[in-house]
């Protein structure tokens, strides 16, 4: 049995299959809902869960969130690429004495 359902997971039968008349079949219609429904989740505030205390509704929307987010990646990228030394040092190995 567990045979089976490893192999349906792993052909991803198991999130439904795409086909004729399908949700997941693009379609101007449906690409026009996703969008709305992606442009009213950007619009909401941000909630943010605080360790062992439940969560918090932020001061930023989504977009502005995501907008941070995305300036912080792309200044994290400049400083990398502008080091000298790589980000990870490798441990040097040493013999073991015999």
């Amino acid at each position: 049995m567990c045979a089976g359902i490893d192999q349906d997971v792993a052909n991803g039968s198991s999130m439904g299959r795409c086909g004729a008349n399908v949700d997941c079949d693009p379609s101007p219609s449906n690409v026009k809902m996703l969008l709305g429904i992606a442009d009213e989740m950007l619009k909401q505030k941000n909630v943010e869960s605080e360790l062992f205390g439940g969560k918090r509704i932020g001061e930023q929307s989504n977009f502005e969130k995501l907008d941070w987010f995305a300036g912080e990646l792309v200044l994290e990228h400049q400083r990398r690429s502008c080091r000298i030394a790589p980000t990870v040092a490798f441990k040097q190995v040493n013999p073991k004495p015999t």
